[in-house]
């Protein structure tokens, strides 16, 4: 099934698109993201003084819209000409029409565009509204050709009724000259989201909620751990496998948040080939000549070096997570998350045994430390990466 977005400026569309779209002149700034009851947001905004100036910036100006709108025009006009020149005045009803066409084209300029573009917009042609009155008839007849069904091929405007430009921000450029500066652009991508075309904002929404798709993920994974030991809370092995289950789901979140702001972090991936000491030195036999290869290759060489690390090892994390990520880990916790790790040792390595051969005692309530205690690590390196979540 199809969907149908498009932009919205001052009540009119400047451009649409089917089942996709384009970001235009919207930056990542500009992203929105309203969950409502009875209406839901998710898109761009651009306030309309903003908006013009980013147009100005990009080169579209009065000078350029009248290169455009000329150009354009006087194909139409060329193609009119050949119309009516071939219609016959008796026969054929389209002769009179497409010499008001050919009138209001040739004797209206880009201010008689822009000044009937809202009298378009809001008064059909058959109307009796008084407006018509006020203008010239050159105006009359150009609104008639604004509102027709003209066929523009093979000369196909990005305009709405007709305006004769070849792209939407020349377009964009004509309403906002009708428009207040504080009036809101806006492009909603809800639909598509909702239709499955496109993936939600992300970062928007873990920002939003307050903590990460990783972190919601862990932290129900700790929880059904509780219910689980919960259900047997004599039964050692399922203590044992369980506190060694919380270890493995705290080294999974940290080395799944490290490849995501790595590999889609520039200044973060650049730290880390410049400064992360296991990676560069790892890297020393790079030549000149292989220089471009190696930059397709980096993102596959990061992921594969940031699956060797070991992010059960606290030297290993804190090292990666200051100096890759610049976040710190609460120094109050590494002493009993060191142990927490040297107990997993020794369930996985030792069946639950130390190296002495003394036998681990894992009960219910040392589950349940071991959780409050992970999960305390998760909580604050979580709040850091949604601290930075939508910084550039």
């Amino acid at each position: 099934m199809s969907t149908w977005v498009g932009i919205e400026l001052g009540g009119f569309t400047l451009e649409e698109w089917q089942n996709t779209y384009y970001k235009w002149v919207f930056s990542e700034l500009d992203r929105v993201r309203e969950i409502g009851e009875n209406e839901t947001f998710i898109g761009y905004r651009l306030r309309a003084d903003k908006l013009k100036r980013r147009l100005e910036l990009k080169g579209v100006n009065r000078e350029s819209v009248e290169l455009e709108f000329k150009e354009l025009k006087a194909r139409w006009i060329k193609d009119i000409q050949d119309d009516v020149a071939s219609f016959n005045e008796h026969e054929n009803g389209c002769y009179l029409e497409y010499v008001k066409y050919l009138d209001g084209l040739q004797n209206c300029s880009l201010d008689s565009w822009i000044k009937l573009i809202p009298i378009a917009k809001n008064q059909p042609i058959n109307s009796q509204d008084n407006t018509k009155q006020v203008l010239s008839e050159a105006e009359q007849n150009l609104l008639e050709f604004m509102l027709s069904d003209y066929d523009e091929s093979p000369d196909y405007t990005c305009g709405g009724f007709h305006f004769p430009c070849l792209s939407s921000e020349s377009y964009a450029w004509v309403i906002l000259e009708l428009t207040d500066p504080n009036v809101v652009c806006e492009l909603n991508v809800f639909p598509l989201i909702d239709s499955g075309w496109i993936d939600d904002f992300g970062d928007i929404a873990e920002s939003q909620a307050g903590y990460t798709k990783f972190f919601e993920s862990a932290k129900l994974e700790i929880e059904a751990i509780i219910v689980l030991c919960d259900s047997d809370v004599k039964n050692p092995v399922l203590q044992r496998l369980s506190f060694s289950a919380l270890v493995t789901i705290m080294e999974t979140y940290l080395s799944d948040i490290a490849k995501r702001q790595v590999l889609n972090k520039q200044a973060i991936k650049r730290r880390f080939v410049e400064r992360f000491k296991p990676f560069y030195s790892s890297q020393k036999n790079i030549c000149v000549s292989k220089i471009f290869h190696t930059l397709e290759q980096l993102d596959s060489l990061i992921l594969n070096h940031i699956n060797t690390l070991s992010f059960h090892n606290i030297e290993t994390i804190n090292t990666f997570y200051s100096g890759v990520l610049l976040i710190d880990l609460p120094k109050e916790i590494q002493g009993e998350l060191a142990k927490c790790i040297q107990l997993r040792h020794d369930i996985v390595h030792r069946t639950g045994k130390t190296i002495k051969g003394e036998v681990v005692e894992i009960s219910n309530q040392t589950v349940k430390n071991g959780a409050e205690l992970i999960l305390d690590l998760l909580k604050s390196v979580d709040s850091q990466i949604i601290d930075g979540l939508l910084e550039n």
